[in-house]
């Protein structure tokens, strides 16, 4: 489970790639960077999901 303080680093994080992205002219550095940012995607969305899932549980 990712902890509040953890997901607001992953938003800034992933703020910063969206960032780099659009300023990389290196296709291969974009797709790598790209990748990174699906990834973290994923985690704060799986971390929102898991605190609704609590929510409802309760």
């Amino acid at each position: 489970m990712v902890k509040e303080e953890e997901k607001v680093v992953f938003v800034y994080e992933l703020d910063k790639l969206r960032d780099e992205y659009r300023k990389c002219a290196d296709l291969s550095m974009r797709e790598q960077i790209r990748e990174d940012i699906v990834l973290l995607q994923n985690v704060i969305s799986n971390s929102e999901n898991e605190t609704d899932g609590q929510i409802n549980m309760l």
